[in-house]
């Protein structure tokens, strides 16, 4: 078999990793539509429709030509299957190129596709995850091309890998890989090439890429991060997740967050790599252990605020415990290390190491419980369901039966059936168990759902306020270029609601018929109100002017003020606005960034469109599109433009200037990057 293999091709190599992706996921790829991987988050789906709907990431990334073709529920399926590939294939293709050997390489390539750190992210709202950290080794393994080759021409590939993962949409992966390839660089592959490499494909993939990077400098600038909201949703390692090495499934009963939080890769593999770190006598898998640890703790907060000082933009992003994924690739070396050290008919295994393993295994196995209960108390969880103690006994009775498995097994490696056992537990054993964590989602018995959003695009008064968070149930709203939680408006006129406020115009403003009351697990009951509310296009024939914030939240917040009569500008409107005044709106249509409607008034009037206020909305006649509006923030969190009497055809739309800017900037840099590409071929 493994003659067989090493005298494939990578196409060969390629076609075997994704049968195995598709054959362990095959009642995927028979779900009906509807049908979503996975149920491991649960508002997940609607957070996906709402950045997606609102362009706000992937809107450039050539894979999601899917989702012109296929329904969303498969396409966001079929989209998780093909990037598991990419991380798996671009793991072979990296590995290989260290160890030479196809067959250990096919090995550790499929467990590359089911490392937790990266599967667990399988979920729709983290779609832009996958799609973002599955490259990484496809970057790592041409920085060791062009190590070894001494050439400039990888510059070309890298800048294109690096591209697309600013077009995935994640960017904090975007700056992990930068990190971590630098970091990799200077301590394995460090010449002139590589380094030459990564700073000039990240600068010339800053162009490339310009048409989505500056919309997403936008976006930031007027974004929540700038209040520092992201610290309070941080996720950072903890020594106690470590055992997630052996139990994955723990993280679950701790952390709402488990998939930021777990660095499984296989029980047995866990063994395999301390046997290559304590028997082989190589050097680069000590230097690459030595990165991995140091991945590992950087994830801390104690070293993430260390690091925060001295690394630049370090702070900018809430989640350093997304580093874990980049251990676990980097681990994946040394785990092919230790396969083809017990492969090895050369080398022997120390007996009192393999004796120590039986050891192990055989109390974890007689003291399961007491070692489960230890585990339990360790994380200070107390409220487990009988049922998920008894899966946590079982799982540690498992771990022990594996180790003890692997102990016998490597003892009597020198038969071929003793080794091909051995092999099918380092592959098989991951797949299993990140399966299990993996279950349908069926989107259609969601209580918000897509249909419900465009059902209420104009008259939204089914929304839900929380009374307990003092905020709209979920977080979500129908918002338009971005989703609310990002918007620095919405976020700062909603802490506000910590203070004093006018309920009835709190209401009547954020469109709520609804509130909810009781803790978000227990809800005591949802109340109907009689409280009359905005609609998404409103005429108003009176304003009032006023810049400070403070200010118009105490003017929103006054039972004297009429949100229904009167909107507060922070510019003063282009045509003169007073008095009472009649006249009819109706939209013509509605989609994720615009929305177009016609109006006829009798005085010079201002249109309150209750959608978020962010840079870059222009509005303007439809039949002369000569004639502009300037689209200003009203009423603090909202838009609305002044226009003179008569009839108007109106759009206004989401075009900012940073868009076009980008647009032009990575035409010109796609043409003159193939152009010296090209030229490059030709040359060499």
């Amino acid at each position: 078999m493994k003659r067989f293999i090493n005298k494939l091709t990578n196409f060969h190599i390629a076609l075997i990793l994704l049968f195995v992706i598709l054959a362990a996921h095959i009642d995927v790829v028979l779900y009906s539509s509807g049908q979503y991987l996975s149920s491991l988050n649960y508002g997940d789906l609607n957070y996906y429709i709402n950045i997606r709907l609102f362009a706000f990431s992937g809107l450039f990334y050539p894979l999601n030509i899917i989702y012109y073709f296929i329904p969303v529920s498969k396409a966001i399926n079929f989209s998780f299957l093909i990037h598991f590939f990419v991380l798996s294939f671009s793991s072979f293709l990296w590995v290989n190129n260290k160890i030479r050997d196809k067959f250990i390489s096919l090995a550790v390539a499929i467990v590359a596709a089911f490392l937790s750190s990266s599967y667990l992210h399988a979920c729709a709202a983290h779609l832009s995850n996958v799609n973002t950290f599955v490259w990484f080794p496809l970057v790592l393994y041409f920085y060791d091309k062009s190590f070894t080759e001494k050439t400039y021409k990888y510059i070309f590939p890298v800048s294109v890998i690096i591209c697309l993962q600013i077009f995935a949409g994640h960017w904090q992966y975007v700056y992990y890989t930068a990190i971590t390839s630098l970091i990799y660089v200077l301590v394995f592959c460090r010449n002139r090439y590589t380094v030459t490499i990564i700073f000039s494909s990240y600068l010339i993939s800053l162009f490339l890429a310009a048409v989505q990077l500056l919309p997403s400098l936008d976006f930031y600038f007027n974004g929540a991060r700038q209040l520092g909201e992201e610290k309070k949703y941080a996720y950072f390692s903890k020594l106690m997740y470590s055992v997630t090495l052996l139990f994955p499934q723990y993280i679950r009963y701790i952390n709402e967050a488990f998939w930021e939080n777990t660095i499984y890769f296989g029980t047995v593999n866990l063994f395999v790599i301390i046997l290559a770190i304590t028997h082989a006598c190589n050097k680069n898998i000590l230097k690459t252990f030595c990165v991995v640890l140091f991945l590992y703790f950087l994830s801390f907060k104690f070293f993430s605020d260390i690091a925060d000082k001295v690394i630049p933009f370090f702070g900018w992003f809430r989640t350093p415990g997304k580093l874990l994924f980049f251990a676990n690739v980097l681990i994946l070396p040394v785990l092919a290390y230790g396969i083809k050290y017990l492969l090895s008919e050369r080398l022997k295994i120390n007996k009192i190491f393999a004796v120590c393993c039986l050891i192990i295994a055989t109390v974890s196995m007689l003291l399961s419980k007491e070692i489960s209960d230890f585990i339990i108390n360790m994380f200070n969880y107390k409220k487990i369901e009988p049922i998920d103690r008894c899966f946590m006994y079982n799982s540690v009775i498992i771990s022990g039966v594996l180790l003890f498995l692997f102990a016998g097994l490597s003892l009597l490696r020198k038969y071929t059936t003793a080794k091909i056992i051995l092999i099918l537990i380092i592959v098989c054993e991951p797949v299993i168990v990140m399966r299990s964590f993996i279950d349908k989602y069926e989107y259609e018995n969601m209580f918000f759902n897509f249909s419900f959003y465009k059902k209420e695009a104009f008259n939204e008064q089914t929304r839900f306020f929380y009374n307990i968070n003092l905020d709209l149930i979920s977080g979500i709203e129908n918002c338009s270029a971005s989703y609310p939680d990002a918007v620095k408006n919405y976020v700062v006129f909603m802490e506000h609601l910590r203070h004093q406020f006018n309920i009835k115009n709190l209401l009547g403003l954020l469109k709520c018929s609804y509130i909810v009351n009781g803790p978000a697990e227990h809800i005591s009951s949802v109340e109907k109100t009689d409280v009359e509310t905005l609609n998404r296009l409103n005429i108003m024939y009176d304003y009032k002017f006023e810049t400070d914030k403070e200010k118009i939240y105490d003017m929103i917040s006054d039972e004297n003020f009429n949100i229904f009569d009167t909107v507060i500008l922070e510019k003063e409107p282009a045509f003169a606005v007073r008095g009472k005044g009649n006249g009819m709106i109706k939209p013509i249509y509605f989609d994720e960034t615009s929305i177009a409607f016609e109006c006829i008034v009798d005085k010079p009037a201002i249109i309150l469109y209750t959608d978020n206020f962010t840079v870059g909305w222009r509005a303007y006649e439809i039949d002369n599109p000569e004639i502009k509006y300037e689209v200003i923030c009203a009423d603090y969190i909202y838009k609305a433009i002044s226009i003179d009497k008569g009839y108007h055809r109106i759009k206004i739309e989401y075009n900012p200037v940073s868009f076009m800017t980008g647009k032009l900037i990575s035409v010109f840099s796609w043409l003159i990057f193939l152009f010296s590409w090209l030229i490059s071929r030709k040359s060499r």
